[in-house]
C-alpha cells in the first residue's frame, strides 16, 4: 500500500537522522570532557590554561542541546503534560497527538523560515579564542535552524502516520518500556 510505502520512507530517513545524531552527541560530549580535562592538566600542571577550550566546550553544549532536543522528538520524549490522558480513549489520545504536532511543525517551520535572517545577522562576528576564525552563528543560529527543520520534518511524517495510519508509535524506537513516561495506551 502506498501509505505504508511512504511511512517506511519517512521512518527510514528519520531513524538515519537520528543515527547521525547520536554519533554526533557522544562525539560532542567526548570532546567536551577531553578538552576540559586537558585544559584542567595543563593549568595546573603548566600554570598554562589552554585559551579555546572554555569558548569550545561551551559551543560543543549548545549544539548537543538542541541535537539531544531534536533527537528527543523524534523519540516523542518532548516535554509532555498528562494530567488529563487517562480520561481519553485511544483515539481521544491520537487526536491531543495531532493537535500537538500541528503546533510543533508550525512553531518550528517559523523558527526555520526565520533563523537564515538571523544567521546573515550573526555571521558577521567570529570567535573570540577558537584557534580558526568561525562565524558565531555557526554555533547559535545554526543549531537552532537544525533543531526546527528535522524537528519540523520529524512532526510532518508524525502528523502522517497519525492522520492516514491512526498510527501512535514514535518514529524511531523509544527508550525501553521499563523507562517510558509515556503509554502507548490508555490507562
Amino acid at each position: 500500500m502506498l501509505s505504508r510505502r511512504i511511512d517506511g520512507v519517512f521512518a527510514g530517513i528519520i531513524r538515519s537522522i537520528a543515527r547521525i545524531e547520536i554519533s554526533a552527541l557522544v562525539v560532542a560530549m567526548v570532546f567536551i570532557i577531553a578538552s576540559i580535562a586537558l585544559q584542567t592538566f595543563t593549568r595546573y600542571a603548566f600554570g598554562r590554561p589552554i585559551t579555546w577550550v572554555e569558548e569550545g566546550a561551551v559551543y560543543a553544549f549548545i549544539w548537543i542541546t538542541f541535537v539531544g532536543a531534536s533527537y528527543g522528538a523524534k523519540q516523542g520524549k518532548l516535554i509532555k503534560v498528562e494530567l488529563f490522558s487517562a480520561n481519553f480513549g485511544e483515539d481521544g489520545l491520537r487526536k491531543i497527538a495531532i493537535l500537538s504536532h500541528i503546533f510543533i511543525l508550525l512553531g518550528c517551520a517559523y523558527l526555520a523560515w526565520i533563523t537564515p535572517s538571523v544567521i546573515a545577522i550573526e555571521s558577521r562576528s567570529m570567535t573570540m579564542a577558537l584557534p580558526i576564525d568561525v562565524p558565531r552563528s555557526w554555533f547559535y543560529s545554526v543549531p537552532l535552524f537544525y533543531f526546527a527543520f528535522v524537528t519540523a520534518f520529524s512532526s510532518l511524517a508524525r502528523l502522517f502516520r497519525l492522520i492516514v495510519l491512526k498510527d501512535r508509535t514514535p518514529l524511531i524506537e523509544p527508550f525501553p518500556v521499563e523507562e517510558q513516561d509515556i503509554p502507548l495506551t490508555a490507562s
